[in-house]
């Protein structure tokens, strides 16, 4: 029965990995089958690599969804393309790397079939084609999965002692078996110093989130990303009545100019992905937002395509009242938000769109619009945090923001007392230079809580947000260790990684030995006969 099994299981994998349903249907040779060998394993280890950059890069999906919506015009989730695909390649390439291991625990030679040979290679490519387009289109993201890097490098470098401990059962038998005393003395060299660099590599992991308790700064406050977008349209007077509820301290919002010299709040240049300006102005679809009066941008519906498109997972778990108001939401004026900010006593935020064509009437006097409108409103001047890049002086009273990092010095000349950076292009260390100098940084965009995590971590002072609602019930970082915990986890991983080694060592030694009396013993046998 144990051998009709063996057979069945070797017919599996023999036939899977190499279209070898019959035994010695083909001839292996075992130089070239180890190069495709070497070439899979590589191919394993991208694969792994990408399926850890689409989870890194889940923060800015929306980015992503928004960039590739301007040049195809239609709304795809592009995160669930990606994991579709990263699924796939990593499926095919983890099921030939278990047959190729289990060639070597049944002792059977490698053959690769050409069909495999030909995927494989196609898994690759695409791998690699899809991490230069990302390097070339959208550049900053390799500085948030370096980011990431530094969050997962505790839990990487316990995953790493484990899986150099598991192979160590088949290195030492390799080097036993092996009759080649170079190749012996080669390998041996290899795997001890890949276990004693993986065993120190701790010292070189710097983590904002080993941190004592003590030192764990206050939880960052929330800026409102176009409000609530999870919750709400964005941009709408709902999405920053949400926005309120999530306990957020500002509104974060993007201002652009009317015909007439309304200012109103678009994100977009053009009104296609969140309005229905198909239906309504069909000819003007891809006129710019600032082209359309007051009067004809308040004939828009800022809502239903909310609704239809969903670009969050949270829109189909809302509630049915929600929905109703959400589908009867009209874009937003600068006024309107300005008011609710006043009786909230909520900051607000904002980039100012100017117009792009010259012949609009507020071309160059966009910049008063906008502050008469402020003016007007009544509201405390300090709740105005004033971005210099409207390239303009800051009006009295406003709080004036800096989109760049600078020296503190600098910053302390020029009354800046808060910057606004992405997430990912700035370190624990310059977070913790501007504190000591009073200067409060703001990160954007943050979606993710191991993102927010490690940015409480490094006890940055606010973040802006698309899910306020989320961040608003975390009480404390998804994770954090002091360094004398991890000091001790550190220890015992490596302790008991090198006790099962040594464990694995005299076991097949003793085996090795054992076998070798036998066939010795039966050679002696056959002598005397």
């Amino acid at each position: 029965m144990s051998r009709m099994l063996k057979k069945y299981c070797l017919t599996t994998i023999t036939g899977i990995y190499g279209c070898q349903w019959k035994k010695k249907q083909s001839k292996s040779n075992k130089k070239r089958e180890s190069i495709w060998f070497i070439v899979l394993s590589c191919g394993f280890a991208l694969s792994i690599f990408w399926f850890y950059c689409w989870w890194a890069l889940l923060n800015d999906y929306s980015n992503l969804n928004e960039h590739f919506f301007g040049f195809i015009h239609r709304w795809l989730d592009w995160s669930v393309i990606l994991l579709f695909l990263a699924a796939t390649i990593f499926s095919y390439l983890f099921l030939l790397m278990i047959l190729a291991v289990c060639h070597f625990v049944l002792r059977e030679p490698l053959y690769l079939h050409w069909i495999n040979k030909v995927a494989m290679l196609v898994c690759i490519f695409l791998i690699l084609v899809l991490m230069i387009v990302i390097r070339i289109q959208w550049k900053e993201e390799w500085d948030a999965i370096h980011l990431s890097i530094q969050v997962t490098a505790p839990f990487f470098h316990i995953g790493a002692v484990a899986g150099v401990t598991i192979v160590a059962w088949f290195i030492v038998e390799h080097i036993l078996q092996s009759k080649k005393r170079v190749f012996q003395i080669v390998l041996s060299i290899f795997y001890l110093g890949v276990v004693i660099f993986l065993y120190l590599i701790p010292l070189a992991i710097s983590s904002p989130c080993i941190i004592e308790n003590e030192y764990l700064g206050p939880k960052p406050a929330l800026m409102g990303h176009r409000g609530a977008p999870m919750l709400a349209p964005e941009n709408t007077l709902m999405s920053f009545e949400k926005t309120v509820e999530c306990n957020a301290s500002t509104f974060e919002t993007d201002v652009q100019i009317s015909f007439d010299g309304v200012p109103f709040l678009m994100h977009d240049n053009t009104f296609e992905r969140t309005t229905d300006i198909k239906e309504k102005f069909p000819k003007r679809v891809n006129d710019e937002s600032s082209s359309f009066t007051w009067a004809e941008i308040q004939q828009l519906n800022a809502g239903e395509w909310f609704l239809k498109k969903k670009p969050y997972n949270t829109v189909q778990s809302l509630p049915e009242e929600t929905r109703k108001i959400a589908e009867q939401q009209k874009v937003s004026s600068l006024a309107e938000v300005l008011k609710l900010a006043k009786k909230t006593k909520k900051n607000v935020i904002f980039d100012l769109r100017t117009p792009s064509n010259r012949s609009h009437p507020y071309y160059n006097t966009s910049h008063n619009a906008v502050i008469e409108t402020i003016l007007n409103s009544t509201i405390d001047h300090n709740q105005i945090l004033w971005l210099p890049n409207h390239k303009n002086s800051t009006p009295p009273g406003f709080q004036q923001v800096l989109g760049e990092k600078l020296d503190p010095e600098k910053l302390q000349q020029d009354k800046i007392h808060i910057i606004n950076i992405r997430y990912s292009n700035i370190s624990e260390a310059e977070i913790r230079k501007y504190a000591t100098a009073n200067i409060s940084t703001n990160v954007y965009v943050v979606n993710e809580r191991w993102v927010f995590s490690t940015l409480w971590c490094a006890k940055v002072q606010s973040v802006t947000t698309n899910a306020c609602h989320i961040f608003n019930e975390m009480a404390v970082p998804i994770w954090h260790l002091s360094p004398k915990t991890y000091l001790a986890i550190w220890l015992t991983v490596d302790f008991v990684s090198l006790l099962v080694i040594l464990l694995v060592c005299f076991f097949q030694r003793s085996r090795h030995r054992r076998l070798r009396e036998f066939n010795m013993s039966g050679d002696n046998e056959e002598t005397i006969l």
